[in-house]
C-alpha cells in the first residue's frame, strides 16, 4: 500500500509539473520573445534575423510552433540584402527540457523558403557566418537542433569568382542527427536546374560545415543515372581542399546534356569515375576512366575557372573510339541552296567559341572510328592560346597508310585564318577521296596526298575564293564512275571506259598537281592513264567563281578507236560542267596522232610502262611519265602538255586561251612561292 501511496505521488506530481509547464507556456506571449531570439541569432551569427509574423503556439506533449514572414541577413558583401526568405517556420519544441529553461527543438521545418548560396570574388562562402556587432550583449547559445526539412524550396547559387549560376528547387531536404559523433544524415529529392536529384548520405556536424574538415560519403541518382561521391572538403567555408571519388553511371549519356544546359543526341549507356581536387583554385580531374556505349577514355583534365579565358588543359586516351557512340556522324552530303548554283557553301564559320578557352591537348587513340573511316593510332597535340588552335601534331595510321596532320586556325583575326598542311601516304582511297568530295566519282585502292592550304576562315566559298597553296595527288589502281567519265571526258568516254565495268572505268593511275594562288587553281600536272587511253590535262580552276578552264590531249591505246582521241575542253561551273572538243588541237589530230611528236615524253613513258592496255608492275607509272613530260621541250603550240608551269599558256587549245594570261602569271608564281607562307608550317612533322 505504501508503494502504491508513492508512486501515486510520483505521478501526481508529474502530471502537475506537466500541468504548470501548460499553464506557463499558455501564459506566455511568445511575441514578446522574439528580439531575445533575434538577438541571441545576431550574438553568434553576426547577422539580423526578422520574424515579422505572430507567434502561433500549439499545446502537446510536444509544444509546436509557427510563424510566418521570417528573413535572415545576407552576408555584407552579399549581391542581395536576404540571405533567406521563407513563408513560414515551424518548429517541435521538447518539453521536458523547458523545465530546466533548456531549449530544444526536436524538429524545425522551413516551408516556402528561398535561400541564396553565394560567394564573393575571393571564394568566401556567405554561409560563414561572423561575430556579434562590437557592444552586443547577448552570447546566449542557440537553441539545439535534433532534426530540419526543408520543403517546397528555392535555392539559387551564384559563384561570384565565375559568375555562374544554378537553380536547386528544394521539394524535400531532411537534415538529422546520424551517430553521437555529431554526424549529419542528409536525404534530398528535388531539382538541379531542370535535373531530377535524389541524394542520400552521411557528412560532418555543423561545425564540420563552418570550420572542416567535411566528410561525404553519398549515393543517390541524377539525371537518371546513379551518382556516389565520398571523400572531405577540408574547407567548406571557401569550397577548397576538394578530396572526393565520383562515380556516375547510367543507361543514357544523352541524359547527362540537361546539367550543362544544353541538348545531346540520343547516346547509349555511360560510366564515369573520377578523383576530384581543387588545389590552388583549380578543378582537377585525375585518374579519370570512362565508357560511353563501345567506346572507352582514361587520362586527366585540370580547369582554372578563375582564369579568363577559362584554362582547360587535357590528355585522354582511348583503346576503341567510335564518335558514334557520342552522337557524331559524317556530314551529310548537301546540295547547293536553290538558285545559288554553287558548290561551296557561303554559311558562315564562326570561330569566336576559339577566344573563350586556353589549354593543351594530348589525345591518343588506337582506334578511331567516323562513319566507314578507321583511324589506327592516332596520335595528336594541340594548344589553344588567345583565340589560335595551333595542331602541332596530328597522325595516324588509315589501312596499310599514314596520315600526317599540323594546322594553325586563328579565330581571333578578322576574318579568321587558316594554314595547314596534310599528308597522306599509302593510305585507303575510299575514305580520303570521300572527304575531298571525290567519293561518288572516284574509287582507288591506294592513294598518295599532300595538300597545303592558306586562307581566310570566314566560309568555305571564302576559303576558297582566297585559298594559297596545292595539293598533289597519286593514285594507283582504282576506278572512275561511268556517269563522272561521260560528263568530264564526252567523246573520249569509249576509250576511257575500255576494259571497264557496267558501272565504272578502271583506272591504271592517276596524277593530278595543283597549285594555287589567291583563289585561282593551276594545274602543273593532270595525268590519267587506263587500259583504253592516257590523258593528259592543264588549265585552271578559278575557284573564287567556281569556273572551269581544263584542256586534256589522249593518246588511243586501241587503234580501232583512235579516231576518237581528240583534244577537249571542260568550261563550265564546278556545278555544271561543260564539255567541248577543241577546235584548234582537233585538226589533223585522227590522222596523224599517232606519229605526232607532242607529249612524247608523257604518252611515251606510260606506253612503255603500261603498254596497250596492259597492268603495270611499277607502283605508279603516271609519277614517272609526268616527271618525263614535265622535263621534255616541246615544238608544236597547239600539241603541248604542261611543262612545269613556263609552257602552260602557249598552245594548249581553247580551254587555254580563257584561261588568260593574269592567271597564267598567278599560277606560274604559284610555282615560285605559294606556300612559302606555310615552309616552317609542320616541319617537325613532315621533315622539309
Amino acid at each position: 500500500m505504501r508503494i502504491k501511496r508513492l508512486l501515486t505521488g510520483a505521478a501526481i506530481v508529474v502530471v502537475g509539473g506537466v500541468a504548470a509547464v501548460f499553464a506557463i507556456i499558455r501564459s506566455v506571449d511568445f511575441n514578446s520573445y522574439k528580439d531575445l531570439v533575434a538577438s541571441q541569432v545576431k550574438a553568434a551569427t553576426g547577422r539580423e534575423l526578422v520574424l515579422a509574423g505572430d507567434v502561433k503556439v500549439g499545446l502537446s506533449l510536444i509544444p509546436h510552433l509557427e510563424i510566418d514572414q521570417v528573413s535572415f541577413r545576407n552576408a555584407d558583401w552579399g549581391s542581395e540584402p536576404q540571405m533567406l526568405k521563407l513563408d513560414r517556420l515551424e518548429a517541435d519544441i521538447a518539453l521536458i527540457p523547458l523545465l530546466s529553461s533548456q531549449i530544444q527543438i526536436k524538429q524545425v521545418r522551413l516551408i516556402g523558403a528561398e535561400i541564396l548560396l553565394e560567394t564573393n570574388k575571393d571564394g568566401q562562402g556567405n554561409w560563414v557566418m561572423g561575430t556579434a556587432a562590437t557592444g552586443g550583449s547577448s552570447t546566449a547559445p542557440l537553441p539545439q537542433i535534433n532534426q530540419a526539412t526543408i520543403e517546397n524550396a528555392t535555392i539559387r547559387w551564384k559563384n561570384g569568382v565565375t559568375g555562374e549560376s544554378r537553380t536547386v528547387q528544394v521539394d524535400k531536404l531532411t537534415v538529422a542527427p546520424s551517430d553521437t559523433l555529431g554526424n549529419l544524415a542528409v536525404a534530398f529529392d528535388g531539382k538541379v536546374d531542370t535535373v531530377p536529384v535524389s541524394l542520400k548520405g552521411i557528412t560532418g556536424s555543423l561545425a564540420n560545415l563552418s570550420q572542416g574538415p567535411l566528410p561525404i560519403n553519398a549515393t543517390g541518382q541524377i539525371a537518371g543515372g546513379d551518382l556516389a561521391v565520398k571523400g572531405e572538403i577540408a574547407n567548406p567555408a571557401t569550397i577548397q581542399g576538394l578530396a572526393l571519388e565520383v562515380t556516375l553511371s547510367g543507361k543514357a549519356a544523352s541524359d547527362l546534356g540537361a546539367l550543362f544546359g544544353t541538348t545531346l543526341p540520343p547516346l547509349g549507356a555511360y560510366q564515369f569515375r573520377t578523383k576530384v581536387a581543387n588545389p590552388d583554385g583549380k578543378l582537377v580531374f585525375d585518374g579519370l576512366a570512362g565508357k560511353v556505349g563501345n567506346s572507352d577514355f582514361t587520362g586527366h583534365v585540370d580547369v582554372d575557372p578563375a582564369a579568363t579565358p577559362l584554362v582547360v588543359n587535357a590528355a585522354l586516351a582511348s583503346s576503341h573510339f567510335d564518335l558514334a557512340d557520342l552522337g557524331i556522324k559524317p556530314a551529310e552530303k548537301k546540295s547547293a541552296a536553290p538558285g545559288d548554283g554553287k558548290v561551296f557553301s557561303a554559311a558562315p564559320w564562326d570561330l569566336s567559341g576559339l577566344q573563350a578557352v586556353d589549354g593543351q591537348f594530348r589525345l591518343n587513340v588506337q582506334r578511331a572510328i567516323l562513319g566507314d573511316t578507321v583511324l589506327d593510332n592516332l596520335v595528336g597535340e594541340a594548344a589553344l592560346q588567345a583565340g589560335t588552335l595551333k595542331i602541332t601534331a596530328l597522325t595516324a595510321g588509315l589501312g596499310q597508310g599514314t596520315l600526317g596532320l599540323a594546322a594553325n586556325v586563328n579565330g581571333a583575326a578578322q576574318p579568321a585564318a587558316i594554314e595547314a598542311r596534310l599528308r597522306a601516304n599509302n593510305v585507303d582511297g575510299a575514305p580520303l577521296l570521300d572527304a575531298m568530295g571525290m567519293g561518288g566519282a572516284v574509287t582507288a585502292g591506294r592513294l598518295n596526298l599532300e595538300a597545303v592550304v592558306q586562307g581566310p576562315g570566314a566560309s568555305l566559298r571564302g576559303l576558297m575564293a582566297g585559298l594559297n597553296g596545292g595539293i598533289h595527288l597519286e593514285m594507283g589502281e582504282g576506278a572512275i564512275k561511268n556517269d563522272f567519265a561521260r560528263l568530264m571526258f564526252a567523246d573520249l568516254f569509249q576509250l576511257v571506259t575500255v576494259g571497264g565495268t557496267a558501272d565504272a572505268a578502271r583506272v591504271n593511275c592517276m596524277v593530278t598537281d595543283f597549285a594555287t594562288v589567291d583563289g585561282i587553281a593551276g594545274a602543273k600536272t593532270l595525268v590519267l592513264d587506263t587500259p583504253g587511253v592516257t590523258v593528259v590535262g592543264t588549265g585552271d580552276v578559278n575557284l573564287r567563281d567556281e569556273t572551269l578552264h581544263l584542256h586534256f590531249d589522249s593518246n588511243s591505246k586501241q587503234v580501232n578507236l583512235a579516231n576518237l582521241a581528240v583534244p577537249i575542253n571542260v568550261g563550265g561551273t564546278l556545278a555544271r560542267p561543260s564539255v567541248s572538243p577543241d577546235p584548234l588541237g582537233a585538226v589533223g589530230n585522227t590522222a596523224d596522232f599517232a606519229a605526232r611528236a607532242a607529249n612524247t615524253a608523257t604518252f611515251g613513258a606510260l606506253s612503255s610502262l603500261t603498254g596497250l592496255g596492259g597492268s603495270s608492275s611499277v607502283a605508279n607509272p603516271c609519277v614517272g611519265a609526268a616527271e618525263a613530260g614535265s622535263k621534255a621541250k616541246q615544238s608544236s603550240a597547239g600539241e603541248k602538255i604542261i611543262d612545269g608551269l613556263g609552257t602552260a599558256a602557249d598552245g594548249v587549245g581553247q580551254g587555254a586561251q580563257e584561261l588568260g594570261q593574269g592567271a597564267v602569271d598567278a599560277t606560274k608564281k604559284a610555282g615560285e612561292d605559294a606556300g612559302k607562307a606555310l615552309d616552317d608550317l609542320g616541319k617537325s612533322l613532315f621533315g622539309n
